[in-house]
């Protein structure tokens, strides 16, 4: 269970979910309803640094539409794309599009995919408050993923050694294969969290929407941590200035660790895929994101009523 905070939110207006309201049919008992853009069963799989933020939008996409049934299954990357390649499912929400290679198995189907952004996340690297570290230079990190040493970076702690946020920093790193010395993976980011806040001086890795939203429990490790800033040599080539994963730096390209949030459709008809895509990409599933801690794909708009007084 994840904490709840409160959301107030509109309803979902598109003419594509108004279309396939109409052409809900109503059922009774236990029988499943036909799937349409807002009714019927489908099995979404999900990168597990977008667990939260998918987590919280199923379950308010799941009040407005009672017919709708979407079962979420969190998997590492690489266990998405296998998933999707061998019809185990045919929606998930990655943090990147399939490769050419990866979608010859549609192609040769026939399937033309619907990839649609709805967010920015971002990699957060965190320490024990313990540490008197509150920065890191990225370059230094970079060494230890090439196996390099490095005079700041002792331990790099990952979820997963399958997961997307290895195979962001290994490409940022310029390599293809995990260091076999000073990084190692664990089997989620709760025992990533948990192993910095018992061990100072390593540096865990995990997805920001973690630390803002985190599950009931993990109160007592997401306290003990402190987030580091990232310097980014791109803009700063002097490597004086280093920036934290917040809102503001993530929108404004700032901070060096981000990624893109996709929702993959392979159905290849109007089905619950489109439907919970569009509810994402609206202005309400946007405003959701924003709460997140999250940068939406579009900034959700803010009415500001002007009075006069006489």
């Amino acid at each position: 269970m994840k904490n709840s905070f409160s959301i107030t939110l509109g309803v979902v207006v598109t003419s594509a979910i108004m279309f396939s309201c109409k052409q809900e049919v109503s059922g009774s008992g236990d029988a499943a309803p036909v799937e349409t853009m807002t009714s019927g069963n489908l099995t979404l799989y999900v990168d597990t640094t977008a667990q939260p933020i998918i987590e919280d939008a199923l379950a308010v996409f799941h009040s407005i539409y009672p017919k709708a049934r979407i079962k979420q299954v969190n998997r590492a990357e690489s266990e998405v794309v296998n998933a999707l390649i061998k019809d185990s499912a045919n929606v998930a929400v990655l943090a990147r599009p399939l490769t050419t290679q990866e979608e010859a198995h549609f192609t040769k189907q026939g399937i033309t995919p619907r990839v649609t952004f709805f967010a920015t996340d971002a990699l957060a690297l965190i320490t024990n408050k313990k540490s008197t570290d509150t920065v890191v230079n990225l370059q230094e990190v970079y060494k230890v993923l090439q196996g390099k040493p490095s005079a700041t970076v002792k331990k790099l702690i990952f979820d997963n050694s399958n997961s997307g946020t290895v195979q962001l920093l290994l490409k940022q790193a310029g390599v293809t294969k995990i260091a076999t010395t000073d990084v190692y993976s664990l089997k989620d980011t709760e025992a990533v969290l948990k192993y910095v806040h018992e061990n100072p001086g390593s540096i865990g890795i995990i997805g920001v929407n973690w630390l803002v939203q985190p599950p009931l429990g993990w109160e007592k490790y997401v306290e003990n941590v402190r987030v580091l800033g990232v310097d980014n040599v791109k803009i700063d080539k002097s490597s004086k200035k280093y920036y934290k994963p917040s809102q503001s730096n993530i929108a404004a390209g700032l901070y060096p660790i981000t990624r893109k949030l996709y929702v993959l459709n392979y159905q290849g008809k109007n089905g619950l895929g489109i439907g919970f895509e569009t509810y994402l990409t609206a202005e309400s599933g946007q405003r959701l994101i924003l709460k997140s801690g999250l940068v939406p794909a579009t900034m959700p708009t803010r009415e500001i009523e002007v009075r006069s007084e006489l």
